[in-house]
């Protein structure tokens, strides 16, 4: 769990989130629960560090807001919103955490036991079609990540949905079962074609 420092901010609007950026502050607003919604502005520098080390467990573990140096707040980050050309946090959407409350979050695929792979030990390639799975469960159950094992492929296997072990409490919202990864074989002509030259 990471402790993400804010402070309280008063303006709403366009200018007063210009603002914000031009002396390195990022926009923030939390929400939900019992309480009322506030508006709050981080440290730039510190999320973007924030992002790097934590990555996807912002999205599905308990954080911890440390608003103005005394007030903390349990949340979860619901959403952030990227510049599409400087590729730079514009805002951020945290809601109070309540681990009770059944939410609907993506979670990363993590492939494991790809050197224990026939298919991939005969020259296979792993394609993995679906990087997160949206599942919905109870806050305090959802999982950092979804292991799936490739342990037992075969160039042609692939794993489908309901391959997978989820939590108890846990469960993909969608019925479909549908492709998560697949080993695929490499075409002779393509694998002459490497080693020329």
């Amino acid at each position: 769990m990471a402790t993400i420092q804010a402070q309280s901010r008063a303006g709403l609007g366009t200018g007063n989130a210009r603002q914000l950026r031009r002396s390195a502050r990022l926009p923030a607003i939390l929400y939900g629960g019992t309480g009322e919604n506030s508006t709050l502005s981080l440290d730039l520098k510190e999320w973007l560090k924030l992002l790097e080390t934590e990555g996807s467990a912002l999205r599905t573990h308990r954080q911890e807001l440390l608003i103005d140096g005394d007030q903390k707040v349990a949340v979860l980050m619901r959403d952030y919103q990227i510049h599409p050309v400087s590729g730079l946090p514009l805002h951020v959407d945290f809601m109070r955490f309540d681990p009770s409350r059944v939410i609907h979050v993506n979670v990363p695929v993590h492939v494991v036991d790809e050197a224990k792979s026939p298919g991939i030990k005969l020259g296979g390639i792993l394609e993995l079609i679906r990087k997160d799975l949206e599942v919905q469960g109870r806050a305090d159950l959802i999982p950092d990540a979804i292991e799936v094992s490739v342990a037992n492929l075969d160039i042609g296997d692939s794993i489908h949905m309901q391959d997978i072990q989820l939590p108890d409490g846990v469960e993909i919202p969608a019925d479909e079962n549908f492709t998560i990864l697949t080993v695929v074989g490499v075409h002779g002509e393509a694998a002459e074609g490497g080693v020329e030259g």
